[in-house]
């Protein structure tokens, strides 16, 4: 009896076993090929049921670490993408902005390129200073944004051009605050500098250090590229300025009269408008250099220059024609105004003193010949013609005086 009922017993057993086995088998397979979704039935409290119990949770685990890696990978993802798009955004800006301010021809337009463009990349605001000529002023350029415009201020007052780099301050940083800087957020200052020359300075305004941090290395690509294409835009300019300006006294050079006087007088004569010439010559000019040296006869050229650059309207040509000889052409104006301003011209002269070596001071005087279009003359080079003839005119007069084309 004991023997049968052992034996019912190791059946028992037997066909127990075959039924947990077969569907672990086949749920490890499904675990295997990926699917954690898979779960083994349980069915009483034996030690088979346990081992299905610690199954399901192993699956139920696994599953949800998986999830949770497909859901960190997807955030990894968009977040890359995005990181991605922005940048290429950026990149795209900044080549603009090197496009375009290389094809401006004043600073002016590389202003308006600049405010146009910056906003994209810094919408919370910003400045750009350029330092001025005396090199004691940084002088307001392009501004955008929220923030205040900031008024002139001097570099000391800045602590990226005291220190000579980026300098930022934000409440969390507890730096020290530009004293050009009336914002209350974040603030990243970076000097704009290039071939060794101090430009002025880039001023970034973020809400919060770490909308700055986000910002600080674009600003730094920024500043490179604006401080490049400034430089480049400011030595066209200065060359744009020497091959027309007479480098010893400031005025137009006979090259740019050349170029601008025909079209003042196709302008004038669409108008209907005169316009009038006068040619000046100094009087023995060449005493002084023969007795006082051409140091001395710069001098009077720079100061006849001087006096010419304020003598007349801002509309009004005046250039160094070729040695000791000036041209002033005046658009609009008729004979009679031409003589008033040329007489008025010979008198400002007259009160010059200019400094020598063994003297007092020398007097200056010029004799001054003027022509005008309601003369007759119509092309640039005939009314510069008729003006050189009164100037010999003048000359043949005794000098010191004012002579009119066509009157004795």
């Amino acid at each position: 009896m004991t023997a049968v009922i052992g034996m019912l017993f190791t059946l028992q057993l037997i066909r127990r076993l075959r039924q947990f086995t077969a569907p672990l088998l086949k749920a490890t397979e499904r675990v295997q090929s990926g699917d954690l979704s898979v779960r083994l039935p349980v069915a009483g409290n034996d030690e088979f049921s346990a081992i299905a119990t610690h199954f399901n949770a192993m699956t139920e685990a696994l599953d949800e670490t998986q999830r949770s890696q497909a859901s960190l990978r997807r955030t990894l993802e968009t977040r890359v993408n995005n990181l991605v798009a922005a940048t290429t955004a950026e990149l795209h800006h900044l080549s603009r902005l090197g496009t375009f301010i290389q094809a401006c021809a004043t600073q002016e337009e590389a202003a308006t390129v600049i405010s146009s463009i910056a906003p994209t990349l810094f919408p919370d605001g910003g400045s750009v200073a350029l330092l001025a000529e005396s090199r004691n002023l940084l002088e307001p350029y392009v501004h955008w944004g929220d923030a205040p415009a900031p008024a002139p201020w001097q570099p000391s007052t800045c602590w990226a051009s005291r220190l000579g780099g980026p300098h930022s301050a934000s409440v969390e940083n507890h730096a020290p605050r530009c004293a050009h800087d009336h914002t209350t957020g974040a603030t990243f200052c970076l000097p704009l500098s290039a071939q060794g020359e101090t430009l002025g300075v880039l001023s970034i305004h973020t809400p919060d250090r770490r909308a700055l941090d986000e910002k600080e290395e674009l600003a730094r690509r920024f500043a490179d590229r604006l401080s490049i294409a400034l430089a480049n835009l400011r030595l066209q300019e200065t060359l744009r300025h020497q091959s027309v300006r007479d480098p010893l006294t400031g005025l137009f050079n006979r090259r740019y009269i050349e170029e601008t006087g025909a079209r003042e007088l196709a302008r004038a004569q669409r108008q209907d408008q005169p316009v009038s010439a006068l040619m000046l010559d100094i009087d023995h000019f060449k005493q002084f250099n023969d007795v006082h040296g051409h140091a001395v006869g710069d001098a009077v050229l720079r100061r006849l220059g001087s006096v010419l650059t304020h003598q007349f309207r801002e509309e009004d040509i005046a250039c160094r024609y070729g040695g000791e000889e000036f041209l002033v052409l005046l658009p609009g104006c008729a004979p009679s105004m031409a003589m008033e301003r040329a007489e008025s011209l010979r008198e400002a002269v007259g009160h010059l003193l200019v400094a020598a070596p063994d003297t007092q001071g020398l007097t200056v005087t010029v004799s001054v010949g003027a022509a005008s279009t309601a003369q007759g003359s119509g092309a640039l080079a005939e009314l510069i013609s008729c003006a050189d003839q009164a100037l010999y005119a003048a000359k043949r007069a005794g000098r010191d005086c004012v002579k009119l084309y066509g009157e004795s």
